[in-house]
């Protein structure tokens, strides 16, 4: 689904990633983790065009990405949950929604429409009049993951979808993933959160200074005390 080989990005001069190379294949739900500042957040930009590669190449479903501009690369196919929210302040819950609203060829019709993200979040539904800035954080990142749905991604990249929400939201956004990858959604889950990021991947992958470090299933991953320590501060 996702390919990236070698790629180098850079924030002025100051060399971010270095090296980058994974996959992320059909259907399945990767997590990058590691601490922060190390280039997670960066390779989520680099994907969608947000801050391009310098060097290296990314692919989606075969053909070269790297260069493309930000919308460009959205219409191929890739969705975007941003790090915090970033939903539109001004606009209503319906508006946040449909102004993303793409079918993803023109004959076929969307898989995600308005009434499809309110049956998964309802809350969505019985506020949809309400402006973005009226919602708790919860709310907001429903709101974010339904904005990215709507435009029909065959890949979503999730830049910590829990970041700053109360437990039992924690364990929603968890039940929500699940729910997408078993519709078939591909998923790069950038996330803080150890135990949430191990419970839904497939493959783990840790960053370091930029570069990955190790990769695994979320038991390997679990059962290595060290690598936890040495890359994670658990």
């Amino acid at each position: 689904m996702l390919t990236i080989e070698g790629v180098h990005t850079y924030y002025g001069n100051s060399h971010v990633l270095q090296g980058v190379t994974f996959n992320v294949p059909a259907g399945k739900s990767v997590a990058l983790l590691g601490r922060n500042g190390v280039g997670k957040t960066t390779t989520i930009h680099s994907i969608s065009g947000l801050t391009p590669a310098k060097r290296g190449e990314i692919r989606f479903l075969g053909k070269t990405i790297t260069g493309k501009t930000p919308h460009e690369i959205a219409r191929t196919g890739i969705g975007l949950v941003p790090q915090g929210r970033r939903v539109f302040p001004s606009l209503t819950i319906r508006e946040n929604l449909t102004m993303a609203a793409r079918s993803q060829t023109q004959d076929a019709p969307p898989d995600w429409d308005l009434d499809k993200v309110y049956t998964l979040f309802p809350v969505l539904k019985e506020r949809e009049k309400n402006m973005g800035n009226q919602l708790s954080g919860g709310q907001q990142q429903m709101l974010a993951i339904g904005r990215a749905l709507m435009t029909n991604p065959q890949l979503i990249l999730m830049d910590e979808p829990s970041e700053g929400l109360a437990p039992s939201v924690v364990s929603q956004v968890g039940d929500i993933i699940h729910g997408l990858k078993k519709s078939g959604l591909s998923i790069l889950l950038v996330e803080q959160n150890f135990h949430l990021a191990c419970g839904v991947a497939d493959e783990v992958l840790i960053m370091s200074k930029g570069q990955i470090v190790w990769s695994g299933s979320p038991k390997e991953l679990l059962d290595n005390n060290e690598i936890q320590h040495q890359y994670l501060g658990i």
